[in-house]
């Protein structure tokens, strides 16, 4: 484990385990396919990044791959030749985390705005939390997090390809189940066995979004697990009020008020994700003055709902929304801020995921004043006949923009002072808002 090499090092992901492997004093070296911010930032506290791929560096003894990366990359044939273990970034964040007590947050939405709420309270709670989480904290700067004081790991726990079922959890938050991933799990139903699989793991309590009809019914016969939503739930909320980029609402236990919860992220649905925070924190025993301070002054996480910038009337935010209930909580939660207009700049994330749930992408984004859809993005798939970004644009009754540079010009031309500019998708769409910013 002395020299651990990570492929597509500056994703979103990878990056954050990286970082903790430099922090628990391994050697780690690196490749992705163009440089960035995010790169530099690990470069400069001591990995060695090429950009390409290629061979593996000679003293190689792990390599950590994603989903993402195809068995036919370099670096991955490099390693079967030369017999050195190939890991999925899942394994990796087991290994670092297992001499820590886990606090897992799993779900098909909002799991990294509550992992990251979750780690904002227990740094602020001087628990000295390590952390993974699928976006950058902001006041980190990082979305990885070693800490050699504390005792606790807090993790984003992904679904989407059964990983979140190698890792030994303490604790765990389950925000939703959704039928999102079907080009791994191929059914619902694999999903629901999935997140079974995952209940009967956890080793302590289970603090579940009560008002998810799956989530309940799996935990049918079982009394190991707290409840949190708006209403009729062990933790509830009243009072709800979105104003000036902010959402508040008082928070209650079994009808006692414990606390107002302050955040600066617009939906009823982060709302919810910080009270689901807020019950696993008092379950550690964290102070409520504690947890709600932190809350209040959480400074946000990188792409969801960030603002970019705002120039000449107009508001620029990014979001990686990228399933049609995700973009629906956010296009609520954007109109409700009063602007004159929202604009939808969406790129379509996997050919799959577009085919499966196109009814509900169309019916969601014609929530937009405007909306532009860009090419879909692949992700490794390969294309599906019939579907495209321009039957897309259509059905919604867009405008198809195939390159960045368009969609700026497009975006001069049309936008108005007090617009709000959404660029939407997991992919890399979100360059677009700071070229936006600039050119205006």
């Amino acid at each position: 484990m002395n020299n651990i090499h990570f492929i597509g090092i500056g994703g979103t992901g990878m990056s954050g385990l990286a970082k903790i492997c430099v922090e628990k004093g391994i050697n780690v070296t690196g490749s992705d396919l163009k440089n960035s911010e995010t790169i530099q930032k690990l470069k400069n506290i001591g990995a060695t990044i090429k950009i390409g791929h290629g061979k593996l560096p000679k003293d190689t003894t792990l390599v950590v791959y994603s989903t993402a990366v195809s068995q036919n990359n370099s670096e991955v044939v490099d390693a079967k030749n030369k017999n050195i273990p190939l890991w999925h970034r899942s394994d990796i964040l087991r290994y670092v985390s297992e001499d820590k007590i886990v606090y897992g947050v799993a779900g098909a939405h909002g799991k990294t705005t509550t992992t990251t709420f979750l780690a904002e309270i227990f740094v602020r709670g001087e628990r000295n939390p390590s952390f993974a989480s699928g976006g950058k904290l902001v006041f980190e700067g990082a979305n990885g997090k070693f800490d050699l004081k504390g005792d606790v790991f807090i993790a984003e726990l992904d679904e989407s390809d059964g990983s979140f079922l190698k890792i030994k959890v303490d604790t765990a938050i389950i925000t939703n189940i959704d039928d999102d991933h079907l080009d791994y799990y191929t059914t619902k139903e694999n999903i629901d066995n999935a997140f079974a699989e995952f209940l009967e793991n956890v080793e302590g309590k289970l603090i579940v979004n009560g008002h998810d009809k799956m989530i309940m019914k799996l935990l049918t016969g079982k009394t190991n697990f707290i409840t949190f939503g708006f209403n009729d739930c062990d933790y509830t909320m009243d009072d709800i009020l979105v104003q000036n980029y902010r959402n508040t609402a008082k928070a209650y236990y079994q009808g006692q008020y414990i606390g107002t919860i302050n955040i600066s992220l617009p939906g009823r649905h982060n709302l919810e994700n910080a009270l689901g925070a807020v019950a696993l924190a008092r379950e550690k025993k964290i102070p409520d003055d504690v947890i709600f301070k932190a809350l209040s002054t959480f400074q946000g996480v990188g792409r969801r709902f960030e603002i970019i910038g705002q120039k000449q009337g107009r508001t620029i935010v990014d979001d990686y929304a990228h399933h049609p209930k995700e973009i629906e909580a956010l296009l609520n939660g954007a109109k409700s801020f009063g602007y004159k207009r929202v604009i939808s700049i969406f790129q379509p994330h996997r050919y799959s995921r577009t085919k499966q749930l196109y009814d509900d992408f169309v019916r969601v984004l014609k929530k937009s004043d405007i909306c532009i859809v860009n090419n879909i993005y692949s992700a490794g798939e390969k294309a599906i006949p019939g579907i495209n970004s321009q039957n897309l644009a259509k059905d919604i009754g867009g405008v198809f923009i195939e390159s960045f540079n368009d969609i700026v010009d497009y975006i001069l031309e049309n936008s108005n002072e007090e617009d709000l500019i959404l660029t939407i998708g997991a992919g890399d769409i979100c360059e677009v808002g700071e070229m936006i910013l600039k050119s205006l």
